[in-house]
């Protein structure tokens, strides 16, 4: 019985949270040559030459697109389990989408510490890839599903193995995003804003954070909001400062407003997701 791909590579829902040596954010880009870790499954990824990957929110999916081809896509899955177990959930193949269903086209076949196994789409529109899974020793595994439309795959026969062969093992410790995050380098240069609704009424915050360490504010409300920002409605300017957690204390924005008080708008992040003055933030670079 085939079984959907998120039941059979994973034996619960893993987030992939990926962090390097500087704190990085889900969605954001990565080249060939950059290195991203996970920490909590003590697992580094050297972005293999001629991809590019970014790791989707919430799902625990990291995600390349080849740089030859925006047809070929590498899907990165973290779980518990063994490369027995992968090996005979393979046999059966799975949904990837509803009426997308993957298929072995061989044998699983084991490569040094890699178990290969080659794949196709049961539609019209083949697409045809590879599966490849390793497993370190301290009990996390990554499997890889490649794939491409049937006319691309020439282009990657050779060159699957170091999908996962830059994938290295170490041991598993506990993060704190909160510790290690770089709210400086990450908010400098950066337009942010706070969204909210509440029926018909909303209220609505952007700051823009110049390299210059000065800042614009836009505030704006409607329904029963009004009045809610009180000095600071309307547009303001002044000067900034980016604090990073500091053992106990926690990140902080200062707001050194030219006519109205300073404000000091604590920092933090909660499942991958920003909030600045418990407010849920989104960031976006400068034009």
């Amino acid at each position: 019985m085939k079984t959907l791909l998120i039941t059979w590579l994973f034996s619960s829902v893993f987030l992939f949270d990926v962090f390097g040596q500087e704190i990085v954010q889900p969605t954001k880009s990565y080249k060939g040559g950059e290195i991203i870790l996970a920490p909590h499954y003590g697992l580094q990824l050297e972005i293999p030459s001629h991809w590019t990957g970014y790791l989707s929110r919430g799902t625990g999916i990291f995600t390349l697109y080849s740089d030859s081809t925006n047809e070929a896509t590498a899907l990165y899955f973290v779980n518990e389990t063994s490369l027995d177990k992968i090996k005979n959930n393979w046999k059966s193949g799975f949904e990837l989408a509803p009426q997308l269903d993957i298929q072995l086209r061989a044998k699983p076949t084991m490569t040094e510490d890699l178990l290969i196994a080659p794949v196709q789409t049961n539609t019209n529109n083949m697409y045809k890839g590879y599966l490849i899974a390793k497993c370190g020793p301290y009990g996390y595994c990554v499997t890889v599903l490649m794939y491409t439309p049937q006319q691309y795959i020439s282009e990657f026969e050779n060159k699957i193995e170091p999908l996962l062969n830059q994938v290295s093992f170490t041991k598993p410790r506990v993060t704190d995003a909160n510790q290690t995050f770089d709210w400086r380098k990450n908010l400098t240069g950066k337009m942010i804003f706070t969204f909210e609704r509440e029926e018909s009424s909303s209220q609505e915050n952007k700051i823009w954070l110049y390299y210059d360490g000065s800042f614009k504010s836009k505030t704006k409300r409607t329904g029963i909001f009004i009045g809610s920002a009180g000095k600071y409605h309307g547009t303001k300017k002044g000067n900034y400062t980016i604090i990073n957690t500091e053992g106990d204390k926690p990140a902080t924005l200062q707001l050194d407003f030219y006519k109205q008080p300073a404000l000091t708008l604590p920092l933090h992040i909660v499942n991958d997701q920003y909030y600045i003055n418990d407010h849920l933030v989104y960031f976006m670079e400068l034009d």
